[in-house]
C-alpha cells in the first residue's frame, strides 16, 4: 500500500500540473485568436497520465476503505458525491459567465465548443478537484462491491 500511496502522489502532481497548463494556456477573450490551441498539445501528451490517476485513484480509495465500517463508507460516499456536485455546479457558473464574456466580446463565435478561450472551463483546478473526488466517490462504491480474500 505504500508504493501505491508513493506512486499516487507522484501522479497526482504531474495530473495536477497538466489541469493547471489548461489554466495558463487559456487566451484571454479580449485578445486576437491565434493559430489554434496550444493546449491540445498538452493533453495528447498528458493523457496516460489522467487515465493512470483515475485508475491509481480508485484503487487506493477502495483498499483503503475496505475495512472501514460499512455506515462510515456510506457517509464517505454520500460526502463525495455531495462535494462533486457542489464542484461541478461552481464549474458550470463560472463556465457560464465565461461563455457569456466571450460572447459580449470580438471573439464570440469562439464562444461554444473547446477551443483556446475555453479551454479554462475543461482544465482547471475545480475540474481536477470534480476528478479526485469522483475517483474517490467510485473507489469507495466498488468496496462494497469487491472484497478481497486474505
Amino acid at each position: 500500500m505504500e508504493k501505491l500511496i508513493k506512486a499516487w502522489f507522484i501522479i497526482t502532481l504531474i495530473t495536477f500540473a497538466l489541469f493547471k497548463l489548461g489554466e495558463t494556456m487559456t487566451a484571454a477573450y479580449t485578445e486576437a485568436p491565434d493559430e489554434g490551441n496550444p493546449y491540445v498539445l498538452v493533453l495528447l501528451i498528458g493523457w496516460p497520465f489522467v487515465l493512470l490517476f483515475i485508475w491509481i485513484t480508485v484503487r487506493l480509495a477502495r483498499r483503503a476503505v475496505e475495512s472501514v465500517h460499512r455506515l462510515v463508507r456510506i457517509g464517505l460516499l454520500v460526502g463525495s458525491l455531495v462535494m462533486a456536485g457542489v464542484g461541478l455546479s461552481i464549474n458550470a457558473g463560472q463556465a457560464a459567465s465565461l461563455r457569456a464574456g466571450i460572447r459580449a466580446s470580438e471573439n464570440a463565435a469562439y464562444a461554444s465548443g473547446w477551443n483556446q478561450f475555453t479551454n479554462i472551463i475543461y482544465a482547471n483546478q475545480l475540474t481536477f478537484f470534480v476528478l479526485t473526488v469522483s475517483c474517490m466517490a467510485i473507489g469507495v462504491a466498488l468496496s462494497f462491491v469487491t472484497r478481497k480474500q486474505k
